[in-house]
């Protein structure tokens, strides 16, 4: 009995000691957790069944844990995927692939001020995430984006490296005001201006703008949410009227520190050229013309000469770490890519850090954030206004290809019987170098009172500094204007600075089994700042002749100038302040009906001494249909949600002066008005009613939404001539009987089509059908203002484009063009009295991307497009015109073959309106994961891109996604194309790992 007894005794105690000594023993178990495209799973959640040890995976989907020597198995789960349990009990090794649940619809995202669930979403909204970004060389966030947001429609602009990138939500909704998004990053709005000082020196004309958010490093951006419809961006107000651009930066993540390493390098080429003839069509043509003393013997392709293949180079590293208590990230990256185009550049470098830190069990929480970034261009005499002799691009297609650029002792060829000016020599006479620092950075502290309730605190600065310097030097000659044969520089600097203050109070909580309300009530301040000088001197005394040159450029030697010319301006915008009070409210109910109501009260110094405060009120409802019980039974239908919304927002994208009177004095000390002030002056207001339907059908494999919109931009603003208090003044007042209507469909369609283990592809694509029309009864018939300036050749006070009733913004009035008569003179319509013929706004655009996963290797293609529109090609018209011929200068290469006459008169008419529809393919990324190497290296990768592989386009010009400014009177263009940068085509090879 005693043994028994002792036995009992003890055998717990024996058990307990095994269980000790078998769990005091660890294994290590490293593995990868991916989605169904092959993907890597960023903060997957591994844990040991039953018990609460466990990690998360890092930014590739990789993970590392000890586990008990006993330990048999782990549950692996991630927010939008079905969790797993991972048999682990014979292998220290787990490879997962999660399946893609319904669950993505409890992942929450930010919505401005806040975040909420994308199930409890009323409103339009985009969400891209960074494994979805565009690949390759991208200079700037919205780059990124590009044919992946229904309604969201990007324009590249210009080719030059960190050109300015156009960005449009759902059409324009502004005769003259800005259409471009309210950017926020990390919660900080931006000011939608650049400290870049601009550069237009007499007879070269103003160089295109660059991007605004070229300092942001693109590799740190983890999200971007887009709010396209008024009752999601009402909360910002007077500046949400283009929609919003929600930019969320990259977080360190707990764990031991990891660093990300970065690298790619490559060359960029033309996409596209501009046919011209060669030397042996251009001596054919001169024949065919009788044209005299054309031919000077060589061949030449005078373009190829100031082309080169563009070397760029990309270097990113990050560093993060912490625990659950604190987090960190810091990042850092360098960029240097060649322009194809001599003397275009763009240099970039940029370091972030940021840190999340909670206190007093983790109800003080601590953010903090901080961008710093330089910015440098070197850019080349290519601008938007310039005559036949100003810019580098017509110089070099029109320059005659049988007459050589140099002499044999190397000096260029200013002899040029046409007059014309060498383009080589021109690019070589011309520097222009541009300087940009940018700090970005806040503070964001908030604080719990209870789990559903919590204060927040954020300050957030950010500042610019723009310094250029440019120089025309003397020994050029031609160019007209004040450089001609005495040399010019100019130095500026230009300082924009922008700070916020918000509060917040946010409310999150089951208020029962039925009911969640999700709200906030804040109070915000924001203030932006802009003043720069200017140094500017023309006639030197040195560097006048090609033999003689110096290496002391003018620029740095402003004081050898003439100072009889010499002129210095400086200048401070008027302060601008908005203070804002706002509130919203997420109600939920049985997690199948939600309502979301909105108001912001803004008060600007912007406007009129009458109007300097106005509420933005908006309201939607969701139903979410797949929650119903008759619904249960359709096992084809995941998820079906519909929504319907009403908000207003505003528009104050104008000079922060319009309505103040704005006098300047003149060189002799006279006063003169530049424009009066307005009281009454107020924003401009967009109404806007939107409907869609979110679904997800087989298992959500098919994913997709439809939304219709229509929106109504009341009380447009525009700068208009006055008859008081005298003839020919001018004011900024609202048109009250007039507006915009913008009315369409996006459409948005994706699709797993094959998941396996070894292979997988899936599509999604995107259209947008777009009306926008101006209406104001009053105007008549006539064009109520004009715009679409067009420059060159025949061309003094021409314009192409109006502002009419019941006319789409920007539509083109041109004489009819009807052909050439037997004589080979054009002939037109009713004698040449302009019509509105045709619209820029293309009726349709689209996006398609699709990416296909076999083993190890992964292909992904982006495409974008747009149809129904139509370009003027202003280039065509006074670049490269017939009458070139017999002037000695080159023509396109389909002229000799039409049947004009070299005598007939250039005149702006239909000729040169050409189809502006395109398909261009923009992005193509080929990779191979090699995974882990050895115990060092981890999710080692290598790929090749290629950035604007192609373009389908029957459009002449270097490439229909074109939208130089050709602004008249201070109303924007559209759809005119004017010798811009060519785009290039890039191609990078990359290398990706962690340690």
């Amino acid at each position: 009995m005693p043994s028994k007894r002792l036995l009992k005794a003890t055998l717990p105690l024996l058990f307990a000691i095994y269980s000790i000594s078998a769990y005091s023993q660890t294994k290590q178990i490293t593995g990868s957790i991916k989605d169904s495209k092959g993907t890597g799973i960023a903060g997957a959640s591994v844990v040991i069944k039953g018990s609460k040890g466990g990690t998360t995976t890092n930014a590739e989907g990789i993970f590392r844990l000890a586990v008990p020597e006993a330990t048999k198995t782990l549950t692996v789960s991630a927010v939008g995927f079905t969790a797993m349990d991972v048999d682990i009990s014979t292998n220290t090794t787990a490879d997962v692939t999660l399946v893609e649940s319904n669950a993505s619809l409890n992942e929450v995202v930010v919505v401005g001020y806040g975040t909420a669930r994308k199930r409890d979403l009323t409103g339009a909204v985009s969400s891209v995430t960074a494994k979805e970004f565009n690949k390759g060389q991208i200079n700037t966030p919205e780059q990124l984006l590009q044919g992946k947001v229904p309604g969201l429609q990007i324009t590249n602009s210009s080719g030059q490296p960190g050109g300015l990138t156009i960005v449009k939500i759902r059409g324009n909704n502004s005769i003259r005001t800005g259409n471009t998004p309210l950017y926020v990053v990390d919660g900080i709005p931006l000011d939608g201006r650049t400290a870049r000082p601009d550069f237009s020196p007499s007879g070269v004309g103003a160089t295109p703008a660059s991007d605004p958010l070229t300092f942001i490093n693109p590799n740190e951006i983890s999200d971007v949410q887009v709010l396209k419809d008024a009752s999601a961006s009402a909360i910002y107000g007077s500046r949400g009227a283009n929609g919003v651009v929600l930019i969320t930066t990259k977080k360190g993540t707990p764990g031991v520190m990891k660093i990300d390493a970065n690298a790619s390098a490559g060359f960029s080429d033309e996409m596209r050229k501009i046919k011209v003839l060669d030397a042996g069509g251009y001596r054919a043509a001169l024949a065919k013309y009788n044209a005299p003393l054309s031919d000077s013997g060589a061949s030449i392709n005078p373009f190829d000469e100031i082309l080169r293949h563009g070397f760029t180079q990309n270097y990113s590293l990050a560093f993060s770490g912490g625990n659950d208590n604190g987090r960190y990230r810091a990042s850092f990256f360098a960029g240097d890519q060649d322009g194809i185009i001599l003397k275009t550049n763009l240099k970039k470098y940029t370091g972030n850090f940021n840190g999340q830190y909670k206190f007093f069990d983790k109800r003080l929480s601590i953010d903090f954030s901080a961008t710093a970034s330089q910015v440098m261009e070197q850019v080349a005499p290519i601008s938007q206004d310039a005559g036949s002799n100003g810019n580098l691009i017509s110089l070099a297609l029109i320059w005659n290809p049988t007459l050589p650029l140099k002499h044999s002792d190397g000096t260029y060829n200013q002899a040029n019987p046409s007059g014309q000016v060498n383009p080589l020599a021109i690019s070589d006479a011309y520097n222009d170098y541009v300087n940009i620092t940018t700090l970005l950075g806040n503070v964001n502290a908030g604080y719990k009172f209870t789990n559903w309730l919590e204060y927040r605190f954020l300050y957030g600065l950010n500042y610019g500094r723009g310094d250029r310097k440019g120089e025309i030097q003397g020994w050029i000659k031609g160019t007209g204007g004040d450089a001609d044969a005495k040399g010019l520089a100019a130095v500026y600097g230009r300082n924009l600075s922008s700070q916020t203050i918000t509060h917040t109070l946010n409310f999150n909580k089951d208020l029962s089994d039925d009911f969640t309300l999700n709200a906030l009530i804040g109070y915000e301040y924001w203030k932006t700042n802009y003043w720069g000088n200017t140094t500017y001197v023309y006639d030197f005394p040195y560097n006048l002749t090609q033999t003689s040159r110096t290496g002391i450029h003018y620029y740095d030697n402003m004081a050898a100038g003439k100072q009889g010319n010499l002129q210095a301006a400086s200048f401070r915008d008027p302060l601008v302040e908005i203070q804002s009070y706002f509130a919203r409210a997420i109600l939920g109910f049985k997690d199948k009906f939600n309502l979301t109501a909105t108001i912001r009260r803004d008060g600007s110094s912007k406007f009129g001494s009458n109007n300097k405060y106005a509420n933005f009120p908006s309201v939607a409802a969701s139903w979410t249909v797949s929650s119903e019980d008759f619904m249960k039974d359709l096992k084809v239908i995941n998820f079906l949600k519909v929504r319907v919304g009403y908000g207003e927002t505003g528009n104050q994208e104008f000079p922060a002066n319009a309505a103040l009177d704005v006098y300047q004095y003149t060189n002799n000390g006279t006063l003169s008005t530049l424009h009066f002030g307005n009281p009454d002056l107020k924003w401009e207001t967009v109404k806007s009613i939107n409907a869609g339907v979110d679904f997800q059908l087989m298992g959500g494999r098919i994913y997709g939404s439809v939304d219709y919109f229509n929106k109504k931009t009341t009380d447009p603003i525009i700068l208009k001539t006055i008859s008081q208090p005298f003839p020919g003044a001018s004011q900024y007042i609202n048109i009250t009987d007039a507006y915009v209507r913008n009315n369409g469909v996006e459409v948005s369609l994706g699709a797993d089509i094959i998941t396996n283990k070894d292979f997988t592809w899936s599509a999604n694509g995107n259209v947008t059908f777009l009306k926008n029309r101006f209406v104001y009864p009053q105007a008549g018939t006539a064009p109520y203002l004009l715009t679409g300036a067009l420059h060159g050749q025949g061309t003094s006070g021409a314009y192409s484009e109006a502002i009419a009733n019941d006319q789409p913004l920007n539509v083109f009035w041109l004489p009819v063009f009807l052909g050439f008569d037997k004589d080979g003179i054009g002939t037109y319509k009713n004698n040449g009295t302009p019509e509105y013929v045709a619209d820029p706004n293309p009726k349709a655009y689209m996006g398609f991307n699709t990416d296909i996963g076999y083993k190890k290797w992964n292909l992904n293609l982006g495409a974008h497009g747009q149809f129904g529109n139509k370009l003027y090609n202003n280039t065509a018209m006074s670049v490269l015109n017939i009458s070139n011929i017999v002037g000695g200068r080159n023509i396109a290469e389909d002229l000799p073959n039409s049947a004009e006459n070299v005598a007939n008169n250039i005149a702006t008419s239909t000729r040169f309106l050409e189809k502006g529809s395109y398909v261009k393919l923009h992005n193509a990324s080929l990779s191979y994961t090699f995974g882990n190497i050895g115990n060092q290296v981890k999710n080692l990768r290598v790929s090749a891109t290629v950035n604007n592989v192609f373009v389908i386009s029957k459009y002449k010009g270097f490439d229909p996604e074109v939208n130089v400014d050709k602004a008249l009177n201070g109303v924007p263009s559209l759809g005119v194309d004017y010798i811009g940068y060519p785009t290039q085509r890039t191609f990078l090879l990359g290398v990706s790992f962690q340690l």
